[in-house]
């Protein structure tokens, strides 16, 4: 009997085949101890060679993304290597091995059991636990030869199904035989679901117990436009998505074929469509898409993939390898933005003191006030790197003018000081704001004497508008982009900037949907800025609109009651633009 499962879009995509269920990574080993002291030394032989067998599995793997052109994501298993070279870790399991007895393989699966129980319970954590538990499989793997499911090797096509999937895994996927994936668990923002969207895999999440409920063999269709599973699809079904998926290909072709056209509107306006990076190596991904340059530069990376706090050299180094790509072309900065899902190496006493609604703490600037030295050694980068090009720097989760005229001071500062040093800046780069809290949504025309633009996150704006946490499985189904407050908030954003003269974009994932995008130039949004893939298929929507009938999208959208009223008004207006769109 078909069964249609609702779960989290985290990789866009058709995927029709049979199932093939992985195991659980909860699996664990029985108690296992060493009947003498004699042994220990071999058994901390074992472990270390087991650390350089994982160690070689990951660089291998590192590789193959990378001649697959996925260079960001070789950054993620950088910080896996990292973490089986931590000296804590290993001190840990010896510890184990040399005073309990352990063997290796159960020394492994304690230490790293109580660090995984250790991070549960801890939403904004949960791709740290999904890289720990890659690694533990990898171990164990060396150890004891336990089946590590390398998805590269099948010789059929598939549909995975599973609790869980690792990064490397999916790394590590055929793009040949893995047609697309389904888990258990998950949210948008993981590492499992970075890489899906960069190997363009179709993948839903957060299903809650599609592993157990699903044998293998049996016929699944996943959507990951709409986040849905289908198992056993009737006939009919299984038909009118074989013609979407064949739509899907056509249109993904044609494009590909259009990407270097302009996003002009049928009566002339002229819409920017920029890219959202948050690695280096992602200018490639925003200059083969066309993009008109980058809307928001996430520079989170740098402090989550460093072993400490990174200096101004790191930070300057990473900023002018993108002005350089960009050429000219406008480089949005974010400044840090730790906190919430994002952590990095804290020290012992900020670890023991680890907020329990982070989403809500001291995050982001908040965080960068507070730590004045750490702040101060990145603008000081992004200021000296504005000499280089069209550089631009966003403030992000501002709540208040106090914070805004602080960092505006800073910076003011720094520049003082650069050109007391004689060091090259641009004194009049750009300074903005993300309006992404509801206080500053409300009051924006308050801020346009202080800041050039505003950029809208519609990402955590939703989440505090709706009171949901985006990355919690059991409450995901709550954050609605469509839900009419929503549209209400952007309307009043958007048009009060229009009001003060002030610049605005967005860099949302809203900006992305396609669903979307007409509603938004209808508003008013002439400044885009989207997840690089997504950049042709938004300037195909707006070649393909006119002002007049956005604006009409908009007014109509704003009387409506419901997010499903909503969403099927949308999907309509989109629809009678161009023949098909998979939205």
């Amino acid at each position: 009997m078909e069964t249609i499962i609702k779960g989290i879009p985290v990789s866009q995509g058709i995927a029709i085949g049979t199932a093939y269920v992985l195991g659980s990574v909860e699996s664990k080993l029985p108690p296992s101890y060493l009947p003498d002291d004699d042994l220990i030394p071999n058994e901390i032989e074992r472990f270390q060679q087991a650390v350089l067998a994982a160690q070689r599995d990951i660089e291998d793997l590192k590789a193959r993304v990378q001649i697959d052109a996925i260079h960001d994501i070789g950054l993620i298993f950088e910080a896996h290597i990292l973490i089986l070279s931590d000296p804590s870790l290993h001190a840990e399991v010896l510890r184990r091995i040399q005073r309990n007895r352990m063997t290796a393989e159960y020394a492994v699966q304690c230490t790293i059991g109580e660090y995984v129980r250790g991070l549960k319970g801890k939403p904004f954590l949960n791709p740290k636990i999904n890289d720990i538990q890659d690694i533990e499989r990898r171990l164990l793997k060396a150890l004891i030869g336990q089946h590590y499911e390398e998805l590269h090797s099948l010789s059929h096509e598939v549909v995975v199904i599973a609790h869980d999937i690792t990064p490397s895994q999916t790394a590590g996927m055929s793009r040949e035989r893995i047609l697309g994936f389904a888990t258990d668990v998950g949210g948008t923002t993981g590492h499992t679901a970075i890489v899906a969207r960069a190997r363009e895999i179709p993948a839903v999440v957060g299903l809650g117990s599609i592993s157990d409920s699903v044998k293998p063999g049996t016929e699944i269709i996943i959507d990951g436009n709409r986040g849905i599973v289908i198992v056993q699809p009737q006939e009919s079904t299984k038909k009118n998505y074989e013609k979407v998926r064949s739509d899907y290909r056509e249109f993904g072709a044609e494009l590909r074929s259009e990407a270097g056209q302009p996003a002009v509107t049928l009566d002339g306006c002229r819409v920017q469509v920029l890219g959202n990076i948050e690695f280096p190596n992602e200018t490639e991904s925003v200059i083969r898409n066309y993009a008109d340059g980058i809307g928001l530069y996430r520079t989170e990376f740098l402090y989550l993939d460093n072993d400490g706090v990174p200096d101004e050299e790191i930070h300057y180094d990473a900023y002018f390898q993108v002005v350089r790509a960009m050429a000219g072309r406008p480089v949005t900065i974010r400044t840090l933005d730790l906190g919430s899902d994002k952590q990095f190496h804290l020290s012992d006493k900020e670890r023991g003191s680890t907020e329990r609604n982070p989403g809500m703490g001291c995050r982001a600037v908040r965080y960068c006030l507070e730590n004045p030295d750490i702040f101060r050694s990145q603008l000081r980068a992004i200021c000296r790197v504005s000499a280089h090009g069209d550089v631009r720097l966003m403030i992000p989760m501002v709540s208040s003018r106090e914070e805004t005229r602080r960092v505006v001071g800073m910076i003011k500062g720094i520049q003082e000081r650069l050109a007391d040093e004689g060091i090259a800046f641009d004194p009049d780069m750009k300074i903005g704001i993300m309006v992404e809290i509801p206080s500053v949504a409300l009051t924006v025309e308050q801020f346009a004497g202080m800041v050039d633009f505003f950029s809208i996150g519609t990402n955590d704006l939703i989440q505090y508008l709706l009171a949901v946490d985006r990355t919690n499985e059991q409450v995901a189904h709550l954050f609605r982009p469509d839900h009419p407050a929503v549209l209400r908030i952007l309307h009043y954003v958007i048009e009060n900037a229009k009001r003060t003269g002030v610049p605005i974009s967005m860099c949302g994932e809203m900006a992305g949907d396609p669903m979307f995008v007409l509603f938004l130039l209808g508003l008013g949004l002439r400044n885009f800025s989207v997840s690089p893939p997504q950049v042709p298929e938004v300037k195909k929507i707006i070649r393909h609109a006119s002002l007049g009938v956005a604006r009409k999208t908009a007014e109509d959208a704003l009387l409506l009651s419901s997010s499903r009223d909503v969403r099927n008004y949308l999907r309509g207006a989109l629809n009678s633009l161009y023949k098909f769109f998979p939205s």
